[in-house]
């Protein structure tokens, strides 16, 4: 129950007491009457908009915290020599199958380049990325179900360690997660008071999604056939709905059209042969909730069960609601389970079901505010996702949890002599190793091996010489049948490893 008292041209709200402003007086700010005064009174009186700022303060800082800690590992340095290219000869990669990511990370983070060349320049973009997606969050939650639901989906994006390590790291998860959530909170808005601008809005952010990685299709799928199920439910002004919701599919078509066209083919050719990495199966769905709950366990549990409350509360209370997570997360699950025997699938793939997660746990707020009806509740919720997140959260900064190319790379190169060959294994190990490493200026021979064909050709090509193999985990996506590893065993001198880089040595 809230109370309205009316002031000199406020709208004065006096909030239940489940609610973080009970007790206080707040000034809405209205449509319309947006200025720099109102929106001062209601930082300064609305205890959400506060805790939401500070949020994105501690998001910013945990996402731009020693950014550089890590050296760039092989895929943030392939997303660096993407971004060297131009356009055309980005397309034409995309188009002949070389390249399997849309181009619009990659073309944001070229014009990063321009003011430097370093892994804390190619980080900002995702580290800003993740930032702003807490205030959206809150608004998706808030869309959703209300204020509280909002402040607990922002608080779960702040403190995820899932989501603090993909912001710093190059690649196009955290855009990607902020453009899928922008379509799903404009969706949801367009199904409640389908105005035109929110159907067309969703249409562009799902486009957006789709431009910056293919995965977010299943998202798009998904609300497009909840949106058609939600049309057919309506029974009053059913022609005006669907042509309102017909401007989402048009917007989204106009937006992707040029990337469309290749994306049939694309599937084609990541789909011909069977995977050699990544997970499948069953281990698609463990580890998806593991990973997205923060490589936690006790945050998993923890995480599952407040989804499991939130997910009964809705069954209870608003079906559609249940409908709307219970289906989304199913059918991504699903997908990503048929998706992973055909091709090399990873984890960090399923953030596009985060939204869906984050929104069923924050749910849960409704049955415990219901039960205890005093806003401790929602502060004891947000200790919670903080305790839970901590641990993990803490060793981001402590420990290297990439590759590290850039101390391997300074070490190596006090190691060599002048005409040493270095052979890469698998041979596309160049992108992250050259980063740091010069094998002109070091007067090596740097050669790439992907198959144990080509190491036993080097070897026997330079027989007399120093010859050192450079190899990772990696080496079983080329080559699944470890028969180059068992070779370097037999016929090479295992010199050290380091974070995941292993140094062989074949004898003179």
């Amino acid at each position: 129950m809230t109370s309205r008292v009316k002031g000199k041209g406020h709208n004065i709200t006096r909030i239940s007491p489940c609610d973080l402003n009970s007790g206080r007086i707040v000034e809405n700010v209205e449509a319309g009457t947006w200025n720099i005064e109102s929106l001062k009174n209601n930082v300064l009186s609305d205890r959400y908009t506060q805790i939401v700022l500070l949020l994105t303060v501690i998001g910013l800082f945990l996402r731009f915290y020693n950014l550089g800690f890590n050296s760039l590992w092989l895929d943030e340095a392939v997303t660096y020599y993407y971004s060297t290219i131009p356009l055309d000869s980005l397309w034409e990669l995309l188009r002949n199958g070389t390249e399997f990511n849309p181009p619009l990370f990659y073309v944001i983070e070229s014009v990063m380049l321009y003011f430097g060349r370093d892994a804390i320049m190619l980080r900002i973009i995702p580290a800003f990325a993740g930032s702003v997606t807490i205030p959206i969050f809150y608004w998706l939650g808030k869309e959703f179900s209300d204020r509280n639901c909002g402040i607990i989906c922002a608080t779960l994006v702040t403190f995820s360690t899932f989501l603090v390590y993909y912001s710093q790291e190059a690649r196009a998860y955290t855009l990607l997660l902020l453009f899928v959530a922008l379509s799903i909170l404009f969706f949801l808005k367009g199904t409640t008071n389908n105005r035109a601008i929110h159907w067309v809005l969703f249409g562009l952010f799902s486009g957006l999604a789709f431009w910056t990685h293919f995965y977010s299709a299943i998202v798009f799928g998904i609300l497009v056939i909840l949106g058609i199920l939600n049309m057919y439910m309506k029974k009053e002004k059913r022609w005006e709905n669907w042509k309102k919701f017909l401007y989402s599919l048009i917007t989204f078509l106009l937006v992707t059209l040029p990337l469309l066209i290749v994306t049939v083919e694309l599937f084609l050719v990541r789909t011909a042969s069977l995977p050699t990495y990544g997970l499948q199966g069953w281990d698609v769905v463990t580890n998806g909730f593991f990973t997205l709950s923060g490589f936690s366990m006790p945050a998993t549990v923890v995480f599952l069960i407040l989804f499991s409350i939130g997910l009964l509360w809705a069954v209870i209370h608003e079906k559609i609601k249940c409908m709307f997570l219970a289906i989304s997360i199913v059918a991504i699950l699903i997908v990503s389970y048929s998706l992973s025997y055909r091709m090399p699938f990873e984890t960090r793939f399923l953030i596009i079901m985060i939204p869906f997660y984050f929104l069923g746990i924050a749910y849960s707020s409704r049955a415990f505010c219901h039960i205890i009806k005093h806003k401790l509740v929602i502060f004891i919720l947000i200790a919670c996702i903080f305790l839970v997140n901590i641990p993990t959260l803490t060793g981001l900064y402590t420990v290297h949890t990439k590759e590290n190319w850039r101390d391997f790379s300074s070490e190596f190169e006090q190691f060599t002599q002048d005409g040493d060959v270095v052979v890469l294994m698998p041979e596309y190990l160049h992108y992250p190793f050259n980063f740091y490493y010069d094998s002109q200026r070091d007067h090596t021979i740097q050669l790439g091996a992907s198959s144990l064909n080509e190491l036993e050709n080097i070897s026997k090509e330079y027989s007399g010489k120093r010859v050192f193999i450079i190899m990772t985990r990696d080496i079983f996506a080329p080559d699944p049948s470890g028969a180059s590893v068992e070779w370097l065993k037999k016929n090479a001198t295992l010199m050290g490893e380091y974070t995941g880089i292993f140094l062989f040595r074949i004898s003179e």
